[in-house]
């Protein structure tokens, strides 16, 4: 299926229930991206309909929204896991009566919705967002990997398909036999990402002049993150570019120790929103040294402010990143490549390389996301409703 195809008729509209345990105001990948999926299926003329774990701050919905109870997860108290919703999720559809189902996330409640579904011959799709059986490794609990793997295997090969942001993850996958494996590029908002969001006042504040460089982090200070490499990174800079800044956006377990070890470093916590826009236009390098990402939305986001990236050759990044062109990029586990491209960087045309990125960024859109989407639904639709006929058939 090609990305950026032509959009559906107008007359179609579809009745789609998506099911999640993350969303916003949560500020991750999966919670952000999918609010503007969801906005992309709405403007397709798509009535959807989001069951999510209870928001825990002042929250309006866009559309209808079904709230069930979350636990903290451990290690990440800032987000929730859905519990088992069986009878809400039955109430919610026969009110709803969707046509298909989306599944999101795979927790608890996420099982939920796929056993209901299947009682009810309701077609599913579902999205594999994060590297659960990767990030296991950062925190001692290397040997559950192959019982996750298992666990995520077993799920998304009960559903029709599984929508993955990246081709090598879905390589991946089907490498870990994973069955009808497709790829659901993530989009950028250029609207709000964009170089004319750069903030003298705010690089006031930041303690830098117009001339030094900034070099710019966006994510959880998490083990996951890998983001000692990003520190070193910016050490090796600065011996040969003392007047280097870093500034790190986001918070995380790491978050108080790293900032009382390098008070040299700008720990500005979780921003949002315009501001988030106007902290990554004002910045002038993005690096970025996860090895967990499944895509790393962060990374289009800085391209469309205007920001050579720095990454490894993985997720987003190996997907639109040129090394040379917007940016560089490392081999893959590589850190001794990756701490020497920023020092690359930042002696080459900086300026140049984030107006190639910002290009780039612009060829992008939700929109084009959402379209893409709709051309998913439309043949799981076609595959079930072949396979119901077909099931029929034999009974005659």
């Amino acid at each position: 299926m090609k990305f950026g195809s032509e959009p559906f008729d107008s007359m179609i509209s579809r009745r789609i229930s998506i099911v999640t345990e993350t969303y916003v105001p949560d500020v991750n990948g999966v919670a952000i991206s999918l609010r503007y999926l969801m906005d992309a299926l709405v403007e397709q003329g798509m009535v959807v309909q989001l069951i999510r774990t209870r928001p825990r701050s002042g929250w309006t919905p866009v559309v209808e929204e079904v709230w069930c109870r979350g636990l903290t997860i451990p290690m990440y108290p800032d987000l929730q896991i859905g519990v088992p919703s069986r009878n809400t999720l039955r109430t919610a559809w026969e009110s709803f009566q969707p046509e298909l189902v989306y599944i999101v996330t795979e927790g608890p409640l996420g099982n939920s919705a796929l056993k209901l579904a299947e009682q009810k011959q309701l077609p599913v799709l579902s999205a594999f967002h994060t590297n659960f059986h990767r990030y296991s490794s950062y925190y001692g609990l290397g040997w559950i990997k192959t019982l996750t793997l298992n666990w995520l295997r077993r799920f998304h090969n009960r559903t029709g398909g599984t929508l993955v942001p990246a081709m090598e993850i879905a390589e991946l996958l089907r490498s870990e036999a994973f069955e009808r494996v497709s790829v659901l590029p993530h989009g950028v908002d250029c609207s709000l990402f964009q170089p004319r969001k750069r903030c003298a006042s705010l690089r006031q504040q930041w303690g830098v002049s117009d001339g030094q460089r900034v070099l710019l982090y966006v994510g959880r200070i998490a083990a996951e993150k890998n983001i000692p490499l990003a520190i070193d990174a910016y050490q090796q800079a600065r011996q040969a570019h003392p007047d280097v800044r870093l500034v790190m956006v986001g918070d995380g377990p790491l978050r108080p120790a790293l900032e009382k070890a390098h008070p040299d470093i700008i720990f500005a916590g979780v921003q949002t929103g315009e501001t988030l826009a106007h902290y990554f236009a004002s910045a002038d390098v993005f690096v970025f040294p996860s090895l967990t990402e499944t895509f790393g939305l962060v990374t289009l986001e800085a391209m469309a402010s205007g920001l050579p990236v720095i990454a490894f050759d993985m997720a987003a990044a190996h997907q639109y990143v040129t090394s040379g062109e917007h940016g560089l990029l490392a081999e893959v586990d590589n850190h001794q490549a990756f701490t020497d491209a920023v020092s690359v960087v930042l002696e080459g045309e900086v300026a140049k390389l984030g107006q190639q990125a910002r290009q780039k960024a612009e060829t992008l859109s939700w929109s084009c996301v959402g379209i893409l989407l709709m051309q998913f639904i439309e043949a799981e639709l076609e595959r079930h409703h072949s396979d119901s006929q077909a099931a029929l058939r034999t009974l005659v």
